[in-house]
């Protein structure tokens, strides 16, 4: 028998906007996310797809250049393989 689906999945994640003009920002948030859709998945590619949508400071710094961090903090037990998870973008 396998495990049963999960439609999203609860995580708690730290995201760090850091911005060009020396303005930086860090927001610990709990959310629900889908989950990676195999264990074969690229953890990297899912996690970028996923989590970087939550950066940014909104429309003021969309003209700023920025470096964005998420980590995930925790994860439900069948999930811990994500927590410590860190994706970056710039942008």
């Amino acid at each position: 028998m396998s495990a049963p689906v999960t439609a999203t999945v609860p995580l708690t994640i730290r995201v760090e906007n850091a911005y060009a003009n020396g303005d930086a920002f860090t927001h610990v948030l709990d959310i629900d996310i889908s989950p990676p859709p195999t264990p074969t998945t690229c953890l990297t590619d899912w996690a970028l797809d996923e989590l970087i949508p939550f950066t940014g400071e909104g429309p003021q710094y969309a003209d700023n250049p920025a470096i964005y961090e998420v980590e995930i903090l925790s994860a439900p037990v069948a999930f811990a393989r994500l927590i410590g998870l860190t994706v970056t973008a710039e942008g």
